[in-house]
């Protein structure tokens, strides 16, 4: 009985010698508590500014935002990287639904429950221990993975513009269409629902690139750096650690913000980078050797702790 009755506290502390495990859950509980409580946070302010509307726009717009809020709390329960797409997209939705509820309602107390609601939700849904755990989801046996940051330029200036074109283009349709403006609004649906499409796709593979640690050694899976993921045997690992300013490494961070990780290989490793020839855009891949390059994880020090912890050479 004594051996039972301790048992799941015995698993639990075990599954927290995982480095970063803690983080992952806490964050995780965090955003499902926070889309669970939204109707009551932001649903005050949202009614307030859908009053104006005539009955038939309002029901159908009531009914299209619990849609989208049943399927962004789903998204929270199965934690996969087409659910964090899912997720990224509906943080930022649920940010511009509270500004403009804002702009409307005179309540300062629906006000103010809105855009914090609408803060929390969005700066959850790209917190980086939620990101980890979401693309971990998709890990086969004793494997863990690891998203990698977005290139800079996307950060700063094309991933948010995507997500505002995304939005915009899902919504501006169907809500002329709403308000019988027939001709703009089916022209709108018509370019706006294939852009979106097409827009998610692009953001979701984003959320597609990622280091990978398995028990034969390292695998950096991007993309955007490789035409095809490449895995340093164990034997053949040098060094994992942080890199120098002054490295030789072979840059494949993409030009993503914060510390990158250094992946030093005792012997010259083949590599299929992803080039262009010409300056065209048609993709090149060439076999190179590399004795080093660089790599951006959203979280580096867990890298390097579960790098540890597996016991691969880490400096």
């Amino acid at each position: 009985m004594v051996a039972r009755r301790f048992l799941p506290s015995i698993v639990a502390a075990r599954s927290d010698d995982h480095p970063g495990r803690r983080a992952e859950r806490l964050d995780v509980s965090g955003l499902r508590t926070i889309w669970v409580l939204l109707p009551i946070l932001i649903g005050p302010a949202v009614a307030d500014a859908l009053h104006g509307m005539d009955p038939g726009p309002r029901s159908a717009t009531s009914a299209a935002l619990w849609a989208g809020w049943a399927l962004c709390l789903t998204a929270t329960l199965v934690p996969l990287p087409v659910t964090l797409t899912v997720l990224r997209v509906g943080g930022p939705a649920v940010a511009a639904l509270a500004v403009w509820s804002a702009t409307v309602t005179d309540d300062v107390v629906h006000i103010v429950f809105g855009l914090l609601a609408g803060m929390l939700v969005m700066l959850s849904s790209f917190a980086a221990p939620v990101a980890d755990r979401f693309v971990d989801g998709a890990s086969y046996g004793d494997e863990r993975r690891f998203l990698l940051r977005a290139p800079g330029p996307v950060v700063l200036v094309l991933g948010p513009l995507s997500t505002a074109v995304t939005l915009g283009g899902a919504a501006v349709g169907p809500l002329l269409l709403l308000h019988s403006r027939w001709v703009v609004g089916a022209v709108a649906t018509a370019i706006g629902l294939p852009l979106a499409a097409l827009l998610i796709r692009s953001l979701h593979r984003l959320t597609r690139r990622w280091i990978v640690l398995v028990p034969a050694g390292f695998v950096l899976h991007d993309h955007l750096a490789l035409a095809e993921p490449t895995l340093i045997q164990r034997a053949g690992l040098d060094r994992i650690g942080g890199a120098d300013a002054d490295t030789d490494a072979r840059d494949f961070t993409q030009q993503a913000r914060g510390l990158a990780l250094e992946v030093r290989c005792r012997q010259p490793h083949d590599v299929l980078p992803v080039g262009s020839r010409g300056g065209t855009e048609v993709p090149v891949s060439e076999v190179q050797a590399v004795e080093a390059f660089l790599c951006s994880p959203a979280r580096p020090d867990v890298v390097l702790a579960e790098a540890a912890r597996r016991r691969l050479p880490v400096g």
